[in-house]
């Protein structure tokens, strides 16, 4: 499951996934990533957020994008959560999960994953991709 996780200004929280990680090493993917083992996606989510940003917000889901895992394919449920100014200060990320994060723009992320697709996770890409295509307005609130 994936957070997409919003400040007062609308901007997302997007961390670069560490050098170590197993699956697309160095590469920018949404605020939270996490796999789902034995427990709800909302679960999850939950747990994820406080283990790789140290904070926990209220989410909702917004939709399911494919991804292919192990030549599998699956889903990833995609959530939406909003951070305040004071929450936004907290954020601590996880070394072992992210080098680092940034809080950029929708429109500009939107340009980003189809000009440079490469930095950017599959699932990302399209989450982000569907959001703009379908009309940010509804998901993004």
């Amino acid at each position: 499951s994936q957070l997409i996780l919003l400040n007062p200004e609308n901007k997302m929280l997007i961390q670069k996934r560490a050098p170590q990680k197993r699956w697309y090493p160095d590469r920018y993917t949404y605020s939270v990533s996490g796999t789902v083992v034995d427990e709800s996606y909302e679960a999850c989510m939950k747990r994820e957020m406080l283990e790789e940003i140290g904070i926990s917000v209220p989410f909702r889901e917004l939709f399911k994008v494919p991804c292919i895992f192990e030549n599998k394919g699956a889903f990833n449920t995609v959530f939406s959560g909003r951070c305040s100014e004071n929450n936004a200060s907290l954020i601590s990320p996880d070394p072992e999960e992210a080098v680092y994060v940034e809080w950029v723009e929708l429109e500009d992320l939107y340009r980003a994953v189809k000009t440079e697709p490469e930095k950017y996770t599959p699932s990302l890409r399209a989450g982000i991709t569907k959001i703009f295509q379908e009309g940010h307005e509804k998901y993004i609130c």
